[in-house]
């Protein structure tokens, strides 16, 4: 064996052989059929970050990384009509150029019951599920909402300890339901929009554990009740947004409940709409949900969710998420101050876990990492989903220009 030969033997790709030079150009692992996994051997194992396996893992791949639970599809799925239309950025660039210069693996975009444009790179299929990444915590969101409904909540504005008797006494357990939904919980940890980052050190790795054992003995409760680092800032005052927020209202869920997260989103929320394939949820060893990262869907099914909330959580004949909670998602009281727009970020609002890209709240958007996104306008009811396998100069402006095309349409 030549030391080119064994180069590539211990890269684990066999008699895959390949130029070098061909083979460092391949950023998105076409050349091998875009793998799946945690990266090659002797590497850190990470579920992001190898550029290679990004597009296997966010169509499925994660799904054999980590252990997960299914949320079954609907057995009378709301039924898409295809109502192809040209939808032009401007005068040079189409939808389809935009998904190609941006590396996008599905675009879709729909008003109502209409798909407008549909369509998948890197070989991916209508079929396959997509790793939503942070569109998760809006789930988490709308699934608030439907509790409070059901009565199962009082009020956002309660200590997540009357809820969880596991928190009495915790330094979390004064927390409110509305500044956890808000980001504005003040607990003392450095995850996005902040440095030096401490999110790992300090709770992430009670979701994908230690490399090289990634995914064993994981236990987000036992690092909630476990953190010792307490509160930054008084809550209410300072959005920090964290996967620390949605997990403990996750845990508020599935105590009122008595149910699995997951089971809770396919009898409240995914059946009710009609979704036509089942979603996965990432858990931790003791089968506890990812609530700040977890779910996997088609890109039709995440353009259903857009849709039930462009149409006020109106889908599939029901309501399904109470008209009050999302109007409360897109406006803000004197109580939410700290996720306000131009206060939580430049140009953005937050409210009850959904992005807000306009003062009056007429544009929400569910944001995941790696520029996964909804974007959803309540006015035109147009809806775009994007999946993605990177972070492109330029991309977010661009993406909006086009779902601002499409929004103008009649």
């Amino acid at each position: 064996m030549n030391k080119r030969q064994f180069l590539f033997a211990t890269m684990g790709l066999g008699s895959s052989l390949l130029p070098f030079s061909t083979w460092a150009q391949d950023r998105w692992g076409e050349s091998r059929g875009f793998p799946t996994g945690w990266g090659l051997p002797g590497q850190q194992q990470k579920w992001e970050g190898y550029t290679e396996y990004h597009v296997g893992n966010f169509s499925g791949g994660i799904e054999s990384m980590l252990t997960h639970q299914k949320i079954r599809a609907s057995s009378q799925p709301l039924i898409f009509k295809e109502a192809k239309r040209k939808i032009k950025l401007n005068f040079a660039m189409d939808a389809s150029d935009f998904a190609a210069k941006y590396n996008r693996s599905g675009l879709l975009i729909a008003r109502n019951g209409e798909i407008w444009h549909e369509e998948y790179r890197f070989k991916r299929t209508a079929e396959m599920r997509f790793f939503g990444w942070s569109m998760t915590k809006s789930i988490v969101g709308l699934l608030t909402g439907i509790a409070l409904e059901q009565k199962k909540l009082e009020t956002v504005d309660d200590r997540i300890d009357k809820y969880v008797p596991q928190l009495v006494g915790h330094l979390f357990a004064d927390i409110t339901l509305r500044n956890l939904l808000n980001m504005s919980s003040g607990i003392n940890i450095c995850e996005s929009f902040c440095s030096p980052n401490n999110g790992f050190e300090r709770y992430g790795f009670s979701q994908i554990g230690y490399s090289p054992r990634r995914g064993e003995g994981t236990d987000q409760i036992k690092a909630l009740l476990d953190f010792k680092w307490g509160r930054s800032e008084p809550q209410g005052t300072k959005f920090n947004y964290t996967d620390i927020n949605p997990v403990l209202v996750a845990w508020v869920l599935e105590t009122v409940y008595q149910q699995p997260l997951a089971l809770i989103a396919e009898q409240q929320l995914w059946q009710p709409m009609g979704a036509a394939a089942d979603a996965t949820w990432l858990t931790d060893a003791k089968g506890f949900t990812f609530s700040g990262a977890g779910v996997s869907a088609t890109l039709q099914d995440w353009a259903r969710v857009g849709i039930l909330v462009a149409n006020d959580g109106y889908l599939n004949g029901q309501q399904i998420v109470p008209k009050a909670w999302i109007e409360d998602t897109a406006r803000h009281t004197d109580k939410d101050q700290a996720s306000r727009f131009n206060v939580a970020r430049p140009g953005r609002a937050y409210k009850n876990f959904f992005w807000h890209h306009t003062a009056d709240g007429g544009m929400l958007r569910m944001a995941g990492a790696v520029s996964q996104n909804v974007l959803i306008d309540r006015k035109s009811k147009t809806v775009l989903v994007q999946t993605g396998v990177s972070n492109e100069d330029g991309a977010d402006e661009m993406m909006r220009t086009l779902f601002a095309s499409a929004c103008e349409q009649r």
